[in-house]
């Protein structure tokens, strides 16, 4: 349903209106939430590129979550890659203190364990 509205808002009003912006972010969510994580990898990786040049810290959170679906799916490789380059993104916009920089240090370190345990 969700997906329905966005392309319905897209042909009315393009892919960067704020709406459908919400609207397919909304849908990566819901697929997300329902085990698709393929899906919703597809989905929030579509909206990525207008979140980046109208709202940082927005696409910062989608890349956050792309991460933790990348390992959903079994790409540890691409979900570490991820998480370095929003590490270092997260650590830039808002400092090495902040809670999403913290749990994206978090996540690569469980990850590093999980690789050499």
């Amino acid at each position: 349903e969700l997906r329905r509205l966005a392309d319905d808002r897209t042909a009315e009003a393009g892919p960067s209106d704020a709406q459908t912006l919400q609207y397919r972010y909304d849908a990566a969510h819901c697929l997300e939430q329902l085990g698709e994580a393929a899906a919703a990898v597809a989905e929030y990786r579509a909206v990525l590129p207008y979140y980046e040049s109208s709202e940082p810290d927005r696409a910062l959170q989608v890349r956050h979550r792309i991460g933790h679906l990348l390992l959903a799916v079994g790409d540890h490789t691409a979900a570490q890659q991820q998480f370095r380059s929003l590490l270092y993104d997260a650590e830039r916009a808002y400092g090495p203190y902040h809670p999403l920089a913290a749990e994206v240090r978090r996540a690569l370190e469980r990850q590093q364990q999980f690789r050499m345990g």
